[in-house]
């Protein structure tokens, strides 16, 4: 595979040059689930708000998947920052297979466990049939996006964040006119509902599966053999076992912590629970500000610590990290200020809209401090420090976050609006915590170089 994105023209490209198409990669990969949001609300509002409380569920699942394959970018990026672009090569074909194959595994699980989850949550009737269609359908295509999710991590770790770009573009795309037609009238046998929206969402990962492996194979001689998987096997497993397995813990910890919260609120009023689930769809926005700035900081912290030029990774994080949270801030405040007109896109009922709005505006305070935290703990795991953010950020999360969220909601009987406030609290002092990590260089000597 052709390694021209080298290690001196990404750590010398600007944050910004890296940080922007990821931005917007990520703001239609969050346009996609707000997409469906809105399709499954005009199949029906208990469809909406029934997916909506599975949502946690779903993307507890994907982290599985998505960690595997940043520790997969991490360790190539630190190959090609130390020269050896070979091994990069070979870490990214051992990458691929092991993650199609856990997507599948995945898959199976949400087809065979979709009926039980709905029901764990705390979902009945009509709410639980809408949510238990869409999670098996989603599952029907999980091998496709773990494979578009390798495919992303290959091409972030040599710098080529645009072409995630024009991929996740051609995704929303197609799930727009899909979605638009399955649940139109014009096809023979009518709408399709909840299967439908699903089905929409499972195809636009297939196709653009495909269309990225032909530009991957056409454009930069991408073809993987049997032969690297086993090289990758050999050099990559021991790293991406030392930083994937506790950089997945971390985030699964924080995507089970919020499945606990969404099912504290699947037994509060339903006013409020379509109120959870329709400002936490607005308030993913505003991590679009958080989201690229510390991806890019990732990339660039890969390459720097595998050339062993760790004493510029610090003052390149800091940057970063101040430009996420005065994004993340800025947006917040504005999605908030017009929420009102927002949620009407998917409610009229004023009793949802108000409480919504009330939300989005506790999630401006909170905001800030998950762009730091994105930021922080990303690089810290491309760095080869994930135990720190995997311990310390797991451990905060199920004492202080979830103790301060029961308590807000049913001790002081804030409800929704207290679990949104235990969250923020959560946030800030995690983002504290990690900062003090890399200001006191603990995270220092852990990266590939130190090892060859």
């Amino acid at each position: 595979m052709a390694a021209s994105a080298s290690q001196e023209n990404v750590v010398d490209r600007s944050l910004f040059s890296l940080a922007w198409p990821v931005s917007i990669t990520f703001a239609v990969g969050i346009a996609q689930p707000a997409m469906d949001m809105f399709f499954l609300a005009q199949v029906s509002e208990e469809a909406a708000s029934g997916v909506g409380l599975l949502i946690p569920v779903f993307a507890a699942l994907m982290v599985l998947i998505n960690t595997m394959g940043q520790a997969g970018s991490v360790v190539a990026g630190q190959f090609l920052g130390a020269g050896r672009a070979r091994l990069a090569h070979s870490t990214y074909a051992f990458l691929q297979s092991t993650m199609v194959g856990l997507g599948v595994v995945i898959g199976v699980v949400m087809i065979v466990l979709g009926g039980p989850i709905a029901s764990v949550m705390g979902l009945s009737g009509e709410a639980a049939e809408h949510a238990t269609t869409f999670l098996r359908v989603l599952g029907c295509g999980m091998g496709a996006r773990a494979l578009w999710t390798s495919m992303i991590n290959i091409l972030a770790s040599q710098g080529r964040t645009g072409w995630n770009l024009a991929a996740s573009a051609v995704v929303l795309s197609i799930n727009a006119v899909l979605n638009g037609l399955f649940l139109s009238d014009l096809l023979p046998w009518g709408g399709l509902g909840t299967f439908g929206v699903g089905l929409a969402t499972i195809l636009s990962w297939m196709f653009v599966s495909l269309g990225l492996m032909f530009l991957l194979s056409r454009k930069l001689g991408y073809h993987p053999t049997w032969i690297d998987v086993e090289l990758g096997r050999r050099h990559a497993l021991g790293m991406l076992m030392r930083i994937g397995l506790p950089a997945m813990l971390e985030p699964i910890v924080y995507q089970l912590f919020q499945v606990a919260l969404a099912s504290q609120v699947g037994r509060m009023e339903v006013v409020e629970q379509k109120a959870r689930v329709f400002a936490m769809t607005l308030a993913n926005i505003a991590v679009v500000f958080s989201y690229g700035p510390g991806f890019a900081a990732q990339i660039v912290t890969a390459h720097l610590v595998g050339a062993g030029r760790e004493d510029e990774v610090y003052r390149r994080l800091k940057r970063a990290t101040a430009y996420a949270c005065l994004g993340a801030l800025v947006c917040a405040c504005t999605v908030a200020a017009l929420s009102s007109w927002m949620l009407r896109g998917y409610t009229v009922n004023p009793l949802v809209i108000a409480l919504g709005v009330k939300l989005l505006w506790i999630d401006a305070v909170l905001q800030p401090a998950k762009s730091a935290n994105i930021a922080l703990t990303f690089s810290l795991r491309s760095a080869g420090d994930s135990f720190f953010p995997a311990i310390v950020g797991s451990g905060l999360m199920w004492t202080l976050g979830l103790g301060l969220s029961l308590y807000f909601a049913w001790g002081l009987g804030w409800g929704v609006a207290g679990i949104w406030i235990g969250m923020a609290c959560d946030e800030w002092v995690r983002s504290i915590v990690n900062a003090w990590r890399w200001k006191s260089g603990g995270w220092k000597g852990k990266g590939i170089s130190r090892r060859m």
